[in-house]
């Protein structure tokens, strides 16, 4: 026991002896970092003609920001302009390409003497002449709406030749390639022609005389 007494005084002495060496070890020797401060102040001095603020006086952190701000930021000059513009587009010439929609014009067929030979189509009727078998010539031809009784007479041949009454007008596609010289009521194509009305164009002459 007188033993383990021993060794317990010896030990709390030796950590008595340690406790302020360590404490000493911890605490920043003052004098020392005065110095460091100090020579870091004067090593600084001022930076681009502006004097640093002494650390902890009111504003240091704004002026520390503020030249910072001044030692990245350099001036950008105007931006010039070229006084000429962008110049003139490109010129483009167009031409422009007519195309014609529909039957070409073409001249109407020749009238030799009192006849004329071309296409014939029919139509369905004329008002105040249904069934009977009459034609409608184009205007160029005399053509026009002539009511009951008829005054003027044609006489067309196809597989036949029969005289018939003018009581109308068709356009007839005149002056084109599709142009007719008559149009026939179906009693009128059936009286001249023995194709079917499913044809529907037969080549005639029109005797204009009558």
């Amino acid at each position: 026991m007188r033993r383990v007494a021993v060794l317990t005084v010896v030990s709390a002495i030796g950590i008595g002896l340690l406790v302020p060496l360590t404490a000493r070890s911890a605490t920043p020797d003052e004098i020392a970092t005065l110095r460091l401060l100090h020579a870091a102040e004067a090593a600084a001095g001022s930076l681009d003609g502006v004097a640093l603020l002494e650390r902890g006086t009111a504003g240091s952190r704004s002026a520390s920001a503020s030249l910072s701000l001044a030692t990245a930021w350099h001036g950008v000059g105007p931006e010039l302009l070229d006084a000429a513009g962008p110049g003139d587009p490109p010129s483009l010439t167009l031409e422009a390409t007519i195309y014609r929609i529909g039957p070409a014009i073409v001249p109407p067929p020749p009238i030799i003497g009192d006849e004329i030979t071309g296409r014939a189509t029919w139509y369905c009727c004329t008002r105040g002449y249904r069934g009977q078998a009459v034609v409608a010539l184009p205007g160029a031809l005399g053509g026009r709406y002539d009511p009951a009784p008829a005054s003027r007479y044609v006489t067309v041949c196809g597989d036949r030749c029969v005289r018939l009454p003018v009581v109308d007008y068709c356009s007839c596609s005149w002056g084109t390639t599709a142009q007719k010289v008559v149009d026939l009521s179906p009693e009128a194509w059936a009286a001249v022609t023995d194709s079917p009305l499913s044809r529907g164009v037969v080549t005639v002459t029109v005797h204009l005389s009558g």
